[in-house]
C-alpha cells in the first residue's frame, strides 16, 4: 500500500489501516495454526496414517501460516517505523512553524511595519479577506485597505497573493534545507 502524501491526516488514517491489517493477519494465522494442530491431533487420535496427500495438505497449510506470521511481523515493523517517522516529522513541522514565524517577524521589522500593519499583514498572509480582517480588528474596511496598501508599498509587492508568495518562497527554501522523514 502506498502512503498518500499531501492530505491532512492521511498518514494517521493509513496507519490505522495498517494496524487493522496486522490484527487480521494475526487472527487468521492463529486460526489456521489451531486448525493445523487440530488436524494433526485428530489424525493421531484416530490413527489415520499420514499419507502423502495429508502431508502435502498440512505442509501447505503450515507454509501459509508461516507466511501469515511473517507478514504480521513485517506489518508490525512497518507500524513502528511509521510511528517513529511521524514523531520526527512532527518535531520538524513544529520547527518549521517556528521558523516561519521568525521569517515573518524579521521581514516585518525590515519593512518597518507598524504593529497594526504587522497584524494586518499576518491576517492577510493567513488568507483572510479584507472584510474579515476589518471585523477581527474592529476597524473599518477602508482602514484595512490603507494598511494593506502601505504594506504592499513597503514590501515592494503588488498584492496579497504576491505577499504570500514572497513568504512561501522563503519558507520553502528553508523547508527544503530540512529533510522530512519518509512515512
Amino acid at each position: 500500500m502506498e502512503l498518500v502524501e499531501g492530505k491532512p491526516g492521511s498518514a494517521l488514517s493509513q496507519l490505522k489501516v495498517v494496524r487493522w491489517l496486522a490484527i487480521i493477519q494475526a487472527f487468521c494465522g492463529t486460526v489456521f495454526a489451531i486448525d493445523i494442530l487440530y488436524e494433526v491431533h485428530l489424525d493421531l487420535v484416530t490413527g489415520i496414517a499420514f499419507d502423502l496427500e495429508l502431508v502435502l495438505h498440512l505442509g501447505l497449510e503450515t507454509v501459509a501460516v508461516a507466511l501469515l506470521f511473517l507478514g504480521y511481523a513485517q506489518t508490525t515493523r512497518l507500524i513502528r517505523h511509521l510511528r517513529i517517522a511521524a514523531g520526527k516529522n512532527e518535531v520538524l513541522l513544529r520547527s518549521l512553524r517556528g521558523q516561519f514565524d521568525d521569517i515573518l517577524v524579521t521581514r516585518f521589522k525590515e519593512w518597518e511595519l507598524s504593529a497594526a500593519e504587522s497584524d494586518v499583514a499576518l491576517l492577510s498572509i493567513r488568507g483572510l479577506k479584507i472584510a474579515e480582517i476589518a471585523q477581527m480588528r474592529e476597524t473599518r474596511i477602508g482602514t484595512v485597505k490603507a494598511q494593506l496598501s502601505s504594506i504592499f508599498r513597503k514590501s515592494d509587492v503588488s498584492g496579497q497573493n504576491e505577499l504570500l508568495g514572497l513568504f512561501m518562497e522563503e519558507f520553502l527554501d528553508f523547508g527544503s534545507a530540512q529533510k522530512p522523514h519518509a512515512l
